[in-house]
């Protein structure tokens, strides 16, 4: 649940050195990940008004992205495909602070999140079992 790495670290890290089956470190870590959703929601229900209150430069910002506009049936599909890149700051966090910034609806934000961060999970579990590589990308 580390910011910036999230299951991009845990998962080859508990792969390494737990002994866990693979299917299980899955789960864990995914699972845990996805806690992270409404814990950011909530914090940033409760952080955003008294920085907005306090702070001009908050007012500006929240203001600023909040009159940002996003294609309302892409932008969820957007949004899936930035967390479910497996490289650190776009995993669920990020997600949830643009989410939340951009002022969409959450339910359906959490769905995108959710499927982007198991996606990423997903795809580094497999990596980091030698199943698939992404060698062949950087050459």
């Amino acid at each position: 649940m580390v910011p910036a790495v999230e299951s991009r670290y845990s998962i080859p890290v508990a792969l390494a050195t737990s002994g866990m089956h693979p299917v299980l470190v899955y789960l864990i870590c995914t699972g845990l990940n996805l806690l992270v959703i409404p814990i950011v929601f909530v914090g940033l229900d409760s952080l955003a008004p008294f920085l907005v209150k306090r702070y001009e430069w908050a007012r500006s910002f929240f203001s600023w992205a909040l009159k940002r506009n996003y294609d309302k049936n892409l932008g969820y599909l957007g949004l899936a495909l930035f967390v479910a890149v497996p490289l650190p700051a776009t995993g669920a966090y990020t997600g949830t602070v643009i989410a939340y910034l951009l002022g969409m609806d959450r339910k359906k934000a959490s769905l995108a999140i959710a499927l982007g961060a198991s996606s990423a999970a997903l795809l580094t579990t497999l990596v980091s079992l030698g199943i698939l590589s992404l060698s062949g990308l950087f050459l």
